[in-house]
């Protein structure tokens, strides 16, 4: 899901909006098939497999880097808080616009859509990373 800010929106919405949608991109609304579940993702057969083993991938990339998010907003103090979550959003926007770029010459192709959930996955891989650096580091205090 991708969430949009309007001007003149309370940084209270905002903030709402953030806790209530995390920091899923609208790549994440594809449902999630049964069939999913008997994919062997170490053995994809077909390219359908492995644009869903793909797809996967990047959805637990996304439900780890809100768990990260969610316990280092739990750490913070209200005006940390609003900082960290406008930076989110922030970042959300950046790695959603970032990948729409770099796949952009494959769109309309059979393999846009793993090509954009890889590059989602390494961002938000990525970015994971930074969250918990800050993490450990307030964990070391």
């Amino acid at each position: 899901m991708k969430i949009e800010l309007r001007k003149g929106r309370s940084l209270f919405w905002q903030i709402a909006l953030l806790a209530i949608f995390g920091t899923t991109s609208v790549s994440t609304q594809s449902p999630s098939f049964p069939i999913a579940q008997q994919i062997n993702c170490d053995r994809p057969q077909g390219d359908a497999q492995v644009r869903t083993c793909i797809r996967l991938k990047y959805e637990a990339s996304d439900r780890q880097l809100n768990e990260v998010y969610k316990q280092l907003m739990s750490q913070l103090s209200g005006e940390e808080r609003s900082l960290l979550s406008e930076a989110q959003l922030g970042w959300i926007k950046l790695r959603d616009k970032t990948c729409e770029f770099e796949v952009y010459k494959s769109r309309g192709g059979t393999g846009y859509g793993g090509f954009l959930n890889e590059c989602l996955d390494r961002m938000t891989k990525q970015r994971t990373g930074e969250l918990e650096k800050y993490l450990n580091g307030f964990n070391s205090l």
